[in-house]
């Protein structure tokens, strides 16, 4: 069915409008490998290909180039763990490179390119959260986190963005759950089948259904619904069960 362009305008502005909704509200904090999101950390066990041989993490590798051409470079490189690595990297016995804080970020945008071009995974979870602003979020780092309480420089998170905007596909368009969109809006009220309530979920669900199953997953598993939401989606299962069970 052909929609004329002037009803066809008026959804996409609607689209538009109810995409913006809750700017508060759009942003993704990572930290933990074993939380939502947590694969964009560089702990993450995600090895990456780089000047011919393979790190564990990008940990790994940003860690080992504070010593390239050197003996220690392959010591950080073949660490157990990340958090090894880490600790080898910041031993200052070790001869760090004169160049190191001219060259960081560059190697470290090196390593997250990597790492997002050699896990499709990975990739789909990025390009999903559109244009939401991504945050290491952490009390330990105020350089490329957030310093916990969100006046760190989080170059980590502004390098996630930079590489995100610039893959084949992306889309700046992100929608919140409808709990967060619309937290005065009952789950069982008759807002969400009218007006402005219904909108939002018909974008939300086609916006849904444009995403990976990875990406779907790491978005339901971070957003967490409220009480009310669980005991609203339980009473709905129950009466679905029953309907199926009177058939």
């Amino acid at each position: 069915m052909n929609i004329p362009d002037n009803i066809q305008k008026m959804i996409e502005e609607n689209r538009k409008k109810m995409k913006k909704l809750k700017p508060e509200e759009r942003f993704i904090r990572f930290y933990e490998t074993n939380k939502p999101y947590g694969c964009f950390s560089n702990f993450a066990k995600y090895p990456v290909t780089l000047i011919n041989k393979e790190w564990v993490t990008t940990e790994h590798y940003f860690q080992a180039q504070k010593f390239v051409g050197t003996e220690y470079e392959e010591e950080v490189r073949l660490a157990i763990t990340p958090m090894e690595a880490t600790r080898l990297g910041r031993d200052r016995n070790k001869p760090l490179r004169k160049d190191w804080e001219d060259c960081k970020v560059q190697i470290m945008r090196e390593a997250l390119i990597a790492k997002v071009e050699q896990h499709p995974r990975i990739k789909s979870i990025l390009l999903s959260t559109g244009d939401c602003t991504i945050v290491e979020h952490t009390t330990n780092d105020a350089y490329w986190g957030d310093g916990g309480n969100g006046q760190g420089q989080n170059m980590l998170g502004k390098l996630l963005m930079e590489i995100r905007n610039g893959l084949d596909g992306y889309a700046p368009e992100f929608f919140l759950p409808q709990w967060v969109a619309f937290p005065d809006i009952h789950p069982f009220s008759i807002g969400w089948r009218m007006g402005a309530g219904e909108d939002y979920l018909m974008y939300l669900w086609e916006w849904r259904k444009k995403q990976l199953p990875e990406a779907i997953k790491e978005y339901d598993e971070y957003f967490t619904p409220p009480e009310q939401w669980v005991e609203a989606s339980k009473v709905r299962e129950a009466h679905k069960n029953r309907i199926q069970d009177e058939k």
